[in-house]
């Protein structure tokens, strides 16, 4: 099944249209790491620093749910930038399992993680999130514009209240944003 697949897309590359040849090299592109998942899985788990940041990036061209245990289980790592770049995957993939472990990470011990962690919130549609969302608004101006932005992206009437609480921050840029997303909520 893969085999024809991936012979169908290698004819595409020929055709005379831009975008057809393109297309047909993205989806043989994610065709190939899916061939390669094996190998991906075990570079996340015991590769080197790069080879396990690479894999997880590569992971994010693949499509199955075989996927999701060793990303999480790369959560839990010491590396902050591996880290970063599996709440990335786990933000792109967007599977409602992974919500729980995403939220965890809000709490991370580094910044960057907590920034791009509320980010990639955005693009889950969980009425609960403002309630996490919240207490980022009292830490670094990077997280709470980050957490604000999300508040806004989800357009919940619960983010209000945190908004509203935002206004009155000691940061111009915060109160600016959160000014900027109270507009967008749902009534």
């Amino acid at each position: 099944m893969l085999k024809n697949r991936q012979n169908a897309l290698r004819a595409m590359l020929n055709d005379p249209q831009l975008e057809v040849r393109q297309a047909a090299a993205a989806s043989l592109d994610a065709l190939e790491a899916v061939a390669d998942l094996d190998q991906l899985l075990d570079k996340l788990q015991r590769g080197e620093r790069s080879e396990k940041i690479s894999a997880a990036f590569a992971l994010e061209r693949v499509n199955t749910a075989r996927i999701f245990p060793p990303l999480l289980d790369a959560l839990k790592c010491d590396d902050p930038d591996l880290r970063l770049v599996v709440v990335k995957v786990l933000g792109m993939k967007k599977h409602p399992k992974t919500l729980a472990a995403l939220i965890k990470m809000l709490d991370d011990s580094e910044s960057g993680v907590q920034t791009e962690t509320a980010r990639v919130l955005a693009g889950f549609a969980d009425r609960r999130l403002p309630e996490y969302l919240a207490p980022l608004l009292a830490r670094g101006e990077q997280v709470a514009l980050a957490a604000i932005e999300t508040l806004g992206a989800l357009a919940f009437p619960e983010g209000e209240e945190a908004l509203l609480e935002a206004l009155r921050d000691q940061r111009a840029v915060v109160r600016e944003k959160a000014a900027e997303m109270l507009g967008k909520l749902h009534i």
